[in-house]
């Protein structure tokens, strides 16, 4: 680690859900013809790798033949009237939809390449012909100002990939123990018995929560994936004000009243009474997202000891938004679940590109960054990080995560490139410049395969944290098929 990272006594991380790099970044530098200010590692290309340079097309060979370019800003036009809900429904987010985005066929051969073809027609199939063209769109500067900006005034990469082509718990589950423990799917919401960096972080005495902007603490999707392991650390489950509250506590403080150690944020994944998911899936509403990542970023940017954080924005899956760009297939296999639990993936390649941006007081506005090696960034890097960072791996009585892909994963460290004497003082205000209508606030909207989760999660818990089983996992998907259904379905626990 840098003597850099030695000033840093908080790391914060949010992640959000379900949208590709080009879907949200792609024309960040598109009117600077794709060059970028600041390259890390220097000697690296100079340009941004986004779609303000050729064109990325999608055909269609479905009942109306079609070809569609990747394009913004996001509009409206059939079957779709409002931009910021884009695209609506719910693209296809499993295993095999996303080996169809990216190969253009659900069974790639050793000849097939990862050309990303198949978004689509891929997207046709979910929403029909005439609502395809919404997969190929994605958001302006201007239309999603607050991450832009962001991107533009810290450090955004362009090469940060999921870990896996595969849905949220998998995702979600390298990025608190480097494995998904053999799951490619969501695969009806089994928790995951398996050590994660918050048991370890327990066992070393390091300072942990997890905040979730939910009314419920417990309502945390974390909590409920690996509720085996995290059961007897409930304490630990705040929800989003306390991460405010704690923010603006002294830099004199006592430790109990500031950050800890370690932050994990969760945006709202489900509607509750007083609010809307505000976690960018598809289709819920962008500018939604736009607002709870401008309260964390002004929540750290207001703190009296703002220097000492370091906040890292991530989305665990491209939630089959379209990306131009193939992911690597050189990933290491994770352990446990070196091999997948149904099929046989060896968790060999990536999955496709996120949106990660880096911020802190020691980042050089206008980076754009990339690993220094031939293995990129993925979610993993920030558990590398946070090992190397607090030395995880010398505790021999406590010993730190297993997995291989954690230690072929490369770290934040060399973001941070301003010495103390020269970091960056003047961070920028940023107003949400969307604005948000009731489109989407119908109660009667279908559920979300993350969503349905939440609400399997929250019976495994009434069934003493034990796994309520497939049938009846089958049962609540029939009973439990809206917002409202879940609304009720949750509040009878309260």
């Amino acid at each position: 680690m840098t003597k850099i990272m030695d000033q840093i006594e908080h790391v914060v991380v949010l992640m959000m859900e379900n949208r590709s790099f080009d879907n949200l970044l792609g024309w960040l530098y598109a009117k600077e013809g794709n060059k970028a200010p600041h390259v890390i590692p220097s000697g690296s290309s100079p340009y941004y790798e986004g779609l303000g340079k050729g064109k990325f097309c999608n055909t269609s060979t479905k009942t109306n033949p079609q070809t569609i370019c990747a394009s913004e800003p996001t509009t409206t036009g059939p079957g779709q009237t409002n931009p910021f809900l884009v695209p609506d429904p719910d693209p296809g987010e499993s295993f095999t939809d996303m080996t169809t985005q990216i190969f253009g066929t659900p069974n790639p051969g050793k000849k097939d390449t990862a050309n990303m073809s198949g978004f689509l027609e891929n997207y046709a199939s979910v929403a029909g012909t005439s609502k395809a063209w919404q997969i190929m769109q994605s958001y302006s500067p201007e239309q999603v100002n607050v991450i832009s900006k962001l991107a533009r005034d810290f450090a955004v990469s362009d090469h940060w990939y999921a870990s896996a082509p595969s849905q949220t718990w998998p995702n979600r589950g390298f990025v608190h123990t480097g494995s998904s423990d053999g799951h490619i799917n969501n695969d009806y919401y089994e928790p995951y018995d398996i050590t994660t960096i918050f048991n370890v972080m327990k066992n070393q005495g390091i300072s942990w929560d997890i905040y979730s902007d939910t009314s419920l603490a417990l309502e945390s999707l974390t909590y409920l994936q690996f509720a085996p392991k995290l059961f007897f650390h409930a304490g630990h489950f705040k929800v989003f004000s306390t991460f405010e509250k704690r923010c603006r506590a002294a830099e004199t403080a006592s430790s109990d009243d500031k950050l800890p150690s370690y932050s994990f944020l969760e945006p709202r994944f489900m509607a509750i009474e007083g609010g809307m998911p505000n976690d960018y899936h598809p289709p819920h509403n962008v500018c939604r997202g736009e607002q709870f990542l401008a309260r964390v970023y002004n929540a750290v940017k207001g703190s009296p000891y703002r220097d000492k954080i370091l906040l890292v924005i991530t989305f665990d899956e491209h939630g089959g938004c379209y990306d131009h760009q193939a992911p690597p297939h050189n990933a290491v296999a994770p352990e446990p679940g070196a091999v997948s639990r149904h099929g046989n993936f060896h968790f060999n390649r990536f999955g496709v590109r996120v949106p990660t941006i880096v911020i802190s007081s020691y980042v050089q506005p206008g980076t754009v960054f990339r690993a220094p090696g031939d293995t990129p960034y993925d979610h993993t890097s920030i558990l590398a990080t946070l090992r190397d960072w607090k030395q995880m791996d010398k505790d021999p009585k406590h010993p730190f995560l297993p997995s291989p892909r954690i230690k072929a994963a490369p770290t934040l460290d060399q973001v941070l490139t301003l010495p103390d004497n020269k970091k960056n003082t003047n961070w920028p205000d940023i107003p949400v410049t969307c604005s948000v209508d009731s489109d989407d606030e119908s109660l009667d909207r279908p559920l979300n395969d993350l969503q349905l989760s939440l609400v399997v999660g929250e019976a495994n818990r009434r069934a003493g944290n034990k796994y309520i089983g497939r049938e009846a996992v089958e049962k609540l998907r029939q009973s439990i098929k809206t917002y409202q259904d879940a609304i009720d379905y949750m509040k009878e626990s309260q």
